[in-house]
C-alpha cells in the first residue's frame, strides 16, 4: 500500500519536511516515489500540489493522519478532513484533578 507522509529533510535543529509518496514498508527518508510538496514547521509554511494529491488518494494512496490534518488546515478542503480524527483537548485545573 502506498502512503503519503512526511519525510524529514535538512540539518539537525532546523526541521523541514517533504511530503512524499512512499511504500508503507519502506523508510520515508531514504526511499520514495514522488515528492508532492513541502512543510516548514518553523515558519508555518506549506506548499503542496492539491490536485495531484487528491488524484493519488482517489486512486490508491492513503495519507497519514498528520499529513491530512496539515493539508486541511492549510487548504480548508473538506476532502482531507475524513482522514483524521479531531480530538478536543480539555485542560483541567488542579482543583478539578483533585476532585476526580
Amino acid at each position: 500500500m502506498l502512503k503519503i507522509r512526511l519525510s524529514r529533510w535538512w540539518k539537525n535543529k532546523s526541521a523541514f519536511f517533504r511530503i512524499v509518496l512512499t511504500e508503507h514498508t519502506k523508510p520515508a527518508k531514504s526511499w520514495y516515489k514522488e515528492v508532492l510538496g513541502w512543510f516548514d514547521p518553523i515558519n508555518h509554511k506549506m506548499e503542496i500540489d492539491l490536485d495531484k494529491t487528491k488524484d493519488l488518494i482517489n486512486k490508491w494512496a492513503q495519507p497519514s493522519e498528520r499529513v491530512a490534518k496539515l493539508i486541511y488546515q492549510n487548504s480548508k478542503d473538506a476532502f482531507f478532513k475524513k482522514f483524521y480524527k479531531e480530538i478536543e483537548r480539555v485542560r483541567k485545573t488542579k482543583k478539578q484533578e483533585e476532585a476526580a
